[in-house]
């Protein structure tokens, strides 16, 4: 099925040059101080039909220079070249040195790089930056620059210096895109039963992953909202996704009133999604440019078909800004089911059959977490409940289904866990003999199949379930997380998996033959299913 295209809007990363050394950085240097004297003001060009406007600057940078470098100075000298397009089109280029052994013109301590662990002796890093270019336009843009500085400059620059791939090294440390909707579609998105808020209420707490939701109203309601989203929450929304990122809706820093709507494209809010290397604790190779742009593109796509708006290229939805075109897109995508009833349904029943085999300090101790909704110190549970620290730790390992603890802090897996827990506190009726009920009760859950334990949890972890074979003829297990048959993958092992799902079967009680000779069926891609029968496929 088509879908709207979209378009890019931040991108940051560094471009690594090695192939002649230093020369690069040297001669935008001699260009500079000998053709510009210093700066270069600002110059006219069209570039494939655009015009552009560039300019060239120098800073002082923190490298000092080598014995050999001759530069009359205590430290290097870093050129920055700025450039603006049509619209608001813009890449910033800071070329910089890099080589071997690098120290800081005044502390004298060594300034890491790659350069410290492979056989590369010099070369030149440039950091990129701007908005609305793709990727690949930073690095084509750049030699094209450079020649025009040095033709207006007076100065030859070898064409070759910034031209081709760059070196492995290069990368992508923020990249986002988005699309622009209609006002009303926008709603579907950041209002109170919205995907941001779903995911609010669903996603885990862990600390050092955790889920934020942050929200500027101050204007109009979506002003400003921001779903961050940890590399764990990712993974639980579309399974073969790896990166963290944030889900954005936002209108522009002055907000257009009713009566601008009809001809400014800046009335209606953006859509977008941003990754960046702060959210995934490194950068992205800028080989992998390709599959960062496909995970961005499909929860960006996804995200709007969960809320409820059409992703195909209509104007009723989407509205053209001047980079932003409503057209369908030319990449194909996987459009995926909504995870959000799946972790809701899952969540409520972990939730009834834990409260099923709870214990008195089990019970206080969800008590006391739900009294102000705040994450507590396992010591702090244990004054408040008057229970030994020894106590306080079993009674958080027969929770794990429902309360997160790192040691230092513990808390409710998620804000709907905490709200539902909350509520059953307030219930004058709660109590240990009655509490899977009343909480099946206000879920509207069965609890007998809730609590068919350990079989039941295992189903909610890996999205299985036993349905009819083929032609009528006995059972089928299927399980829709994708597995792998081999151990060196970041994916579950399908022999472990149905391991545990023989651990868990009888444990129920159940027949482990019935199981073991029951067909399975499993994803092994998000496109594609493998068949086999579950004895045969045992660890």
């Amino acid at each position: 099925m088509s879908h709207v295209a979209t378009a890019p809007h931040e991108c940051e990363g560094n471009l690594v040059y090695v192939r002649n050394g230093l020369s690069p950085y040297w001669a935008v240097g001699a260009l500079l101080l000998n053709g510009f004297d210093g700066f270069s003001g600002e110059i006219t060009v069209e570039v494939d039909g655009e015009e552009w406007t560039v300019n060239l600057k120098y800073q002082q940078g923190g490298i000092a220079p080598r014995p050999t470098d001759d530069v009359g100075g205590d430290r290097l000298y870093e050129y920055r070249i700025g450039a603006y397009g049509e619209g608001e089109r813009k890449a910033n280029f800071l070329i910089q040195p890099r080589f071997e052994n690098m120290r800081h013109y005044e502390s004298g301590k060594q300034i890491s790089s790659p350069f410290d662990n492979h056989d590369l002796d010099e070369g030149v890093n440039v950091s990129f930056g701007g908005s609305n270019l793709e990727p690949e336009e930073y690095r084509d843009l750049l030699p094209e620059f450079v020649q025009v500085l040095a033709e207006q400059g007076g100065k030859y620059v070898n064409p070759d210096y910034f031209d081709g791939q760059p070196h492995e090294f290069s990368n992508i440390t923020t990249y986002e895109r988005y699309v622009r909707v209609t006002r009303n579609m926008g709603k579907k998105l950041v209002g109170r039963t919205g995907l941001m808020h779903r995911l609010l209420n669903l996603c885990a707490t862990e600390r050092g992953s955790k889920f934020e939701y942050k929200v500027d109203n101050e204007e109009i309601v979506g002003k400003n909202h921001r779903a961050i989203i940890p590399k764990a929450d990712a993974k639980r929304l579309v399974g073969e996704h790896r990166y963290g990122k944030q889900l954005k809706h936002y209108h522009p820093r002055h907000v257009r009133e009713d009566d601008e709507k009809e001809d400014d494209p800046l009335y209606h809010p953006k859509v977008g999604v941003l990754v960046k290397k702060s959210l995934n604790g490194h950068a992205f190779a800028w080989s992998d440019r390709d599959q960062l742009r496909r995970e961005i593109d499909e929860t960006l796509i996804n995200a709007l078909s969960w809320s409820g708006i059409p992703t195909k290229p209509d104007p009723t939805t989407f509205v053209a800004d001047d980079h932003f075109s409503v057209r369908a897109s030319e990449r194909p995508l996987t459009l995926y089911d909504d995870p959000t009833p799946e972790m809701e349904a899952e969540q409520e029943s972990l939730l009834v059959t834990t409260l099923s085999d709870m214990t008195p300090s089990d019970k206080e101790v969800l008590e006391s977490l739900a009294q102000d909704g705040g994450e507590k110190h396992p010591e702090e549970l244990a004054a408040e409940t008057d229970r030994g620290i020894s106590t306080i730790y079993r009674a958080l390992k027969r929770l794990g289904a429902i309360v997160r603890n790192d040691n230092a802090s513990v808390g409710f897996v998620s804000k709907k866990v905490e709200q539902e827990v909350a509520a059953l506190v307030e219930d004058e009726m709660f109590s240990l003999t009655n509490a899977a009920d009343r909480a099946a009760k206000l879920l509207n859950v069965d609890t007998r199949q809730a609590a068919s334990s350990a079989w039941q949890k295992w189903l909610n972890k890996y999205a299985a379930e036993v349905v009819d074979a083929t032609g009528g003829d006995g059972k089928k297990l299927r399980i829709d997380t994708i597995l792998s048959e081999l151990k060196a993958t970041s994916k579950p092992r399908v022999a472990d998996v149905l391991d545990e799902a023989l651990t868990a079967w009888t444990k129920d009680g159940r027949d482990p033959r019935t199981l073991r000779e029951m067909t399975v069926e499993w994803r092994e891609s998000a496109s594609g299913m493998q068949t086999g029968i579950v004895g045969a496929n045992l660890a």
